[in-house]
């Protein structure tokens, strides 16, 4: 199981799930669990992505560390490995 947050909303994707995001609706995965997750995800480049002009606000609207409200007081990148409360 995992966690996926597209836009404002937060989906919970179970074992085998899977999620369509569209090209421009801003996505973030992550795992607020003690369990290990493995992601399989795949993306292609569209128009809006042509070399110089990339938007970095579509995927970091902050920064590239921040991390969703499940994981607050979390540090990243996590120390060996593992993220702590």
């Amino acid at each position: 199981m995992g966690r996926i947050r597209v836009g404002k909303e937060t989906l919970t994707v179970p074992r085998y799930g899977r999620v369509l995001v569209g090209p421009s609706l801003l996505r973030q995965v992550f795992n607020d669990t003690e369990t290990e997750t493995l992601w399989l995800i795949v993306g292609a480049p569209d128009q809006e992505f042509e070399p110089g002009k990339l938007d970095l606000k579509q995927f970091y609207p902050v920064e590239p560390t921040q991390l969703p409200p499940e994981l607050k007081g979390a540090v990243w990148p996590p120390a060996a490995g593992r993220i702590e409360p």
